[in-house]
């Protein structure tokens, strides 16, 4: 607290003084009620109205701390520590130029005044004015050249500069001075991992928690550095810690999403079982990196693993007792909760929920069926319908879904109650969005664990049949490719996702491109103000979506071929509140008659399945402004030899890519997969191969060209692209890279990358995604 009384009438100046004695010993109500004692005596007194102001701004209520603070200057101009607390006020409003301004002003009346020099540097590196801010950190030094906090803060804006060595030597200076000082061992961390000294970096954030062991932020950065290490197990542990302390941040649960990713857990504990439980409870996991891992830490869940080895070797559902099991797997939440998102990557699984559904419609069919686990059926319905109804089925199990089906319908029509476990046993074997009395059944009031399977599958996509109509078509299609392309894509909404991890983090174009992970040098590059985007070839919107929230004051175009994925993109972007996204159908090979231009384009995935991709990879650099940033993604020929060898399958069996076939053909892989076919086990464990229009897309695509790093090599050189760095799904990858070849230009070099990759066939398994700037 500054501030100090004026002269007093005798029981005015013991009444103040009791004041700020409570107010010292933190008593603040009892402060409070004796500064009112003072105003009630002299209503303008400064000190008072002062330390009041002081109080409302240490109870957070800024607003009316400015009011009080202002009363007591008008009475008293020259009392700088008033100057300075309502300066901290305005400051926490983020009214910044006022702050600085109040911060003159007790300058001005206190030269030597340390706290103001301090927050005046830190309200002008918050504005942006970092050689301002080292300037008045530099005048406070040369007043207090001990000053532990402003050598801290000095460092802070030395690294904002990018001048790291001269962050490093502040943070020293400010641990030199102040050795438990567990922020600036933190920040020194920070600073030694944008260097690339990571050991040291673990060693300052490790010195940092022993000083302050519940210190969230060091939990946290502490995570990253040995994320980045490849330790990713003690990363996890860390990430779990600063969650612990600080659970509604949503950037720590994304970090803990990507260190669970490379996991297998060999124990899993309660404890974890319900941290990963509340992982999935996030509205923006990315459950593609989570899915494998929480399957993993299931399988020791003793009643879980009881039922999955039962059905292992029960057959086909011959003599199951469902409803026990249904029972049994409802108490688990965690594996509902999974089965409810996202499909289930693993074979085992797969087999056990194949011979449960199995077990589920002979029990619906003899209307033996109960409501005991409706939840684990419902979870059920849920599972099938978001991977489209991959698993296998029998021609028995057709037959009764047709009479199910029928039978619903007559249900409907004569107004009848249809009980939950007949629409949720349906609902594991067809969209019920299909059938011509969904409508009506949507209408109903229901409520339990079937409402979810009824707004999924039946009010989600009517929503997206509406909103059709409003997708814009900016384009023809009229190339024969993009025609068979676009027909594969309105099959179904692609690639189908529940939940992103889109986050409210939004950064200038090369403070992204710059920052963690990426670290891509930019040259002389600008980010626009106000960067128009366009994402070409956008799916179902998960990367418009990511786009829209990384880079700030964006306009994202984002263009597809397929209504059925615009139509889902847009469902979904409304439903996370987004406003900043534009949805529209269009043809790449077309765009060139859009006549707008881009400070960025994204185009992943797309280009390799153009009838010639050079030609419209062309098309999209003419879109792009001098200078603008590019985002390609192209499959790799060394990492899909597996895929040339099931589409090989493919053809010699004469598969269609009907989903029929398609369920076919996955368990002639699966079956040759498990008789040693190492091609078809690596099909097998690809999370592509565990939904029915991922399969289609990875195994019966219309049109595909594979690339190597040559081959990307010279097309960058023929369109004048400068190549900037790959985006590593997996860091373990560029940590092993770095090993081979430290320095950092070698992170630029095509060759080098190449001759990894002959040495390491799948280092591109996702594919090749890089950044690449038109000169």
């Amino acid at each position: 607290m500054n501030g100090v009384p004026a002269q007093q009438t005798p029981i005015l100046q013991q009444t103040l003084e009791l004041a700020i004695q409570h107010h010292n010993a933190g008593d603040l109500a009892k402060a409070e009620g004796f500064y009112q004692q003072v105003l009630l005596s002299d209503p303008r007194q400064p000190d008072a109205l002062h330390l009041l102001g002081v109080i409302a701004h240490q109870m957070g209520n800024n607003e009316v701390a400015v009011d009080l603070i202002t009363q007591a200057l008008a009475g008293r101009p020259d009392y700088a520590e008033a100057h300075y607390n309502l300066g901290t006020a305005l400051q926490k409003l983020g009214r910044l130029d006022g702050a600085i301004a109040t911060y003159h002003n007790a300058l001005a009346l206190r030269p030597d005044y340390t706290e103001a020099h301090i927050n005046l540097g830190v309200a002008l590196q918050d504005l942006g004015k970092l050689d301002e801010a080292v300037a008045r950190y530099q005048k406070v030094l040369a007043i207090k050249p001990d000053y532990a906090e402003a050598h801290s803060n000095l460092g802070n804006t030395f690294k904002k500069l990018g001048r790291l060595e001269d962050a490093v030597e502040s943070y020293q200076k400010a641990i030199a001075f102040k050795a438990n000082f567990a922020e600036a061992h933190s920040n020194l961390g920070n600073t030694f991992q944008e260097l690339g000294r990571l050991q040291a970096a673990v060693d300052s954030h490790q010195k940092a928690l022993s000083l302050k062991p519940e210190y969230t932020e060091a939990h946290y950065n502490l995570g990253l550095v040995l994320q980045e290490q490849g330790n990713w197990g003690d990363a996890f542990t860390h990430f779990r810690r600063a969650i612990a302390l600080n659970p509604e941040n949503d950037l720590m649960w994304t970090s803990l999403s990507a260190a669970l990713e490379p996991l297998s857990f060999l124990s899993a504990d309660d404890d974890l079982l319900a941290d990963l439980l509340h992982l999935l409870q996030r509205p923006t996991v990315h459950l593609s990196q989570v899915t494998g891992p929480i399957l993993s830490a299931l399988l020791h869940h003793p009643d879980f693993l009881q039922i999955l080895e039962q059905t292992g070797t029960s057959g086909p559902a011959g003599g199951m007792a469902y409803g026990d099991m249904a029972e049994r797997l409802s108490a688990i939440p965690l594996f509902l909760r999974i089965l409810s998102l996202s499909p289930i990557i693993d074979l085992k699984i797969e087999r056990m929920l194949t011979v449960l559904r199995r077990a589920m419609m002979r029990e619906t069919m003899a209307g033996t069926a109960e409501e005991t686990g409706m939840a684990f059926s419902a979870a059920l319905a849920l599972q099938c319908f978001t991977n489209e109804y991959v698993f296998p089925e029998t021609g028995e199990e057709k037959k009764s879904a047709e009479q199910l089906q029928q039978q619903i319908a007559a249900l409907v029509e004569k107004g009848r109650d249809v009980p939950p476990s007949l629409v949720a046993t349906l609902g594991a074997y067809r969209p019920l969005h299909e059938f011509p009395w969904a409508g009506e059944l949507a209408e109903r009031a229901w409520t339990g664990d079937i409402k979810a399977v009824i707004e999924r599958q039946i009010s989600e996509p009517g929503e997206e049949r509406s909103l059709r109509s409003q997708i814009p078509r900016l384009t023809s299609i009229q190339n024969t490719v993009s025609q068979s392309v676009r027909e594969q894509y309105e099959e179904n909404p692609y690639p189908r996702w529940i939940t992103t991890d889109i986050q409210d983090n939004a950064r200038t174009i090369a403070d992204n491109l710059r920052g963690d992970p990426l670290r891509l040098d930019l040259g002389d590059y600008q980010s626009p103000e106000n960067p128009e985007i366009l994402v070409a070839g956008c799916g179902t919107g998960q990367q418009a979506l990511d786009t829209a929230c990384n880079f700030s004051n964006a306009r994202v175009l984002a263009v597809d071929l397929s209504l059925s994925s615009l139509s889902y993109a847009l469902r979904q972007t409304k439903a996370f509140g987004f406003s900043n996204i534009e949805y529209a159908q269009a043809d790449i090979m077309e765009l060139g008659s859009l006549g707008r231009q881009f400070d960025l384009i994204e185009c992943a995935g797309v280009l390799h399945h153009l009838g010639d991709p050079l030609a419209g990879w062309r098309i999209l650099l003419d879109l792009l402004r001098p200078g603008g940033i590019m985002m390609i993604a192209l499959y790799s020929e060394s990492a899909r030899q597996d895929v040339v060898k099931g589409r090989s399958l493919i053809t010699e069996m004469g598969y269609t890519a009907s989903a029929d076939d398609i369920r076919r053909c996955r368990q002639e892989i699966i079956t040759k997969a498990e008789g040693g076919n190492r091609e078809m086990a690596k099909i097998c464990n690809g999370r592509d191969f565990f939904s029915l229009s991922e399969c289609r897309d990875l195994l019966f695509h219309v049109q595909e060209h594979c690339f190597t790093l040559p081959r990307i090599e010279a097309a960058l050189q023929d369109l004048s692209l400068t190549f900037l760095g790959f985006e590593m799904q997996n860091q373990r990858v560029m940590e092993v890279f770095k090993k081979s070849h430290p320095a950092r230009q070698a992170l630029t070099s095509l060759s080098l990358w190449h001759e990894f990759e002959l040495e390491n066939p799948d280092t591109f398994r996702g594919m090749y995604q890089f950044w690449c700037r038109k000169m």
